[in-house]
């Protein structure tokens, strides 16, 4: 999530300054490699996390009644690296030159991903065990290296993109997420099962977008900084940077309702996600079969609202389209668990793709508005653990309720009827329509600021050597700190690129 500086009217435009990024995206050639660079990166950890969740569930675990549990140590080695060292890659990714970062770690991970091409070349003499260990440390491994270069990159795209072209930015790289994640999973499927050696295929794309991502950054030039910056960092310990970013959260009205907001709705909307394939069978009385229908559906949705957006570009102040992109959201969710057939789950959910892609475009330039450019990655830092902390308190107590409290739930109300799994949803919706309320008030309220810069207080790590600065831009691809991904999947994410 990003923070924003809320204006209460339209965005501030502010001009391309002495060294700063030219305003427009067209012409910006660093913001269209980072787009690229993402894309095809993201494509790739699709496929990577799709394929792997197969590889343990459909083929390693195949028929034994542990293979659900051998699956979730995927998700939960994808998790545990985010929680744990989410804050300290943060602090690094604004002590480090971002740029380096970000290319040290592509390299790390094609190095991780494509070592674990031997299990399945090479390994059949190993246990299953083995394999599955050696699965979950290579995925633990890829989730730990990415702690440093997703804040690294949201620290970059701040020096990279004008003011003027964030929101623009931010609805590009939503729709790109999103179409990735409609073309991902179709692609790693018959990846893995029609071909003789679909998983070393798999493992191999994730691998070579590392790559692709590594020689996009690399041709990307920022400008130099100050040579003094770096001396200055290195006189503060880790514990006192993290101190730092805590006390500009605390301090900061604008992020503590952007972080409030984000582990609510969160809360509310993982109860969707970890149920969703119940309520297809359950309420809809559809095979689970079409799950992947409705979350085509909602998935054209946000492509459809980010294209919109893009098109809007800066004309709804972000404040004001994140604030009422989450009442919205929240609506249409209360609106889908009232659903009994089939069309029209899929027109809801499509509708509902429209004001969650207000809501994931808009965080990012809400922040880079209101943080300091040293104290990005921090930021970022903080939040993705958060947030991943209210995902799983939302799946604990909501998959809870479902089988226990809720489970012989048959009642009506004014004529509706409320089962286990609609009434858990229903009550989501109705907790996100009630942040998105809050928020519009409070962010309202909070003190416009004009867009930081260091402050001249500690210039930017964004730097490399050249004398001469080639013209820099607006990163489509934001690491998008996604509070509602494609309506059923809160993110998260990202691996991330």
């Amino acid at each position: 999530m990003r923070s924003v500086r809320v204006t209460g009217a339209a965005t501030t435009q502010i001009p391309a300054a002495d060294g700063g990024p030219p305003v427009g995206l067209s012409r910006n050639r660093n913001y269209q490699l980072i787009w690229f660079a993402g894309a095809i990166s993201g494509l790739g950890d699709i496929v990577f996390t799709t394929a792997t969740v197969l590889w343990v569930g459909a083929i390693i675990a195949k028929g034994q009644t542990w293979a659900p549990l051998a699956v979730s140590g995927v998700l939960f080695a994808v998790m545990i690296p985010v929680v744990v060292l989410g804050p300290l890659g943060g602090v690094y990714a604004d002590r480090w030159n971002r740029r380096r970062t970000m290319l040290v770690t592509d390299l790390l991970r094609a190095l991780v991903i494509g070592a674990l091409i031997l299990v399945p070349t090479v390994g059949d003499g190993l246990s299953i065990g083995a394999k599955l260990g050696l699965i979950y440390a290579a995925v633990a491994a890829e989730s730990a290296v990415a702690q440093f270069f997703r804040p690294a990159r949201f620290g970059l795209f701040g020096t990279l993109v004008a003011d003027p072209d964030r929101e623009r930015a931010g609805s590009i790289a939503q729709g790109t997420d999103a179409t990735t994640g409609i073309i991902g999973p179709p692609l790693a499927a018959p990846l893995l099962i029609s071909t003789a050696y679909g998983i070393q295929t798999a493992l191999a794309v994730n691998a070579i977008s590392f790559l692709v991502s590594f020689a996009a950054v690399l041709s990307v030039r920022v400008p130099e900084a100050p040579a003094e910056a770096a001396g200055e960092r290195e006189k503060r310990t880790v514990w006192q940077d993290m101190r730092t970013g805590l006390r500009f959260v605390r301090g900061s009205r604008t992020m503590r309702v952007i972080f409030a907001a984000v582990v609510m709705v969160t809360f509310g909307a993982g109860a969707v996600n970890v149920l969703d394939l119940f309520f297809v069978t359950t309420n809809l009385h559809l095979k689970a079969s079409y799950y992947g229908l409705l979350d085509a559906a909602i998935g054209i949705g946000t492509v459809a609202g980010s294209i919109a957006f893009a098109v809007i570009g800066n004309r709804i102040p972000a404040h004001r389209a994140f604030s009422v992109g989450l009442l919205l959201a929240g609506v249409f969710v209360a609106c889908y668990s009232r659903s009994t057939a089939l069309w029209v789950a899929l027109i809801v959910l499509f509708v509902l793709g429209f004001p969650l892609a207000a809501v994931n475009s808009m965080v990012g330039p809400m922040v880079f508005r209101e943080v300091p450019r040293e104290l990005l990655g921090r930021v970022l830092g903080l939040l993705n653990p958060v947030q991943q902390i209210a995902q799983a308190a939302s799946i604990l107590i909501s998959t809870w309720l479902a089988s226990t409290v809720l489970r012989n739930l048959d009642g009506h109300v004014l004529g509706l009827h409320f089962g286990p799994i609609d009434t858990i949803f229903f009550g989501g919706g109705v907790l996100i329509a009630l942040v998105g309320a809050w928020a519009i008030g409070a962010m309202g309220r909070a003190v416009p600021a004009a867009a930081p810069d260091a402050g001249g207080t500690e210039p930017t790590p964004d730097v490399e050597a050249p004398a001469e600065r080639v013209p820099e831009v607006k990163i489509p691809v934001q690491p998008t700190v996604d509070i509602i991904e494609g309506a059923r999947t809160v993110e998260p994410p990202p691996t991330d690129r």
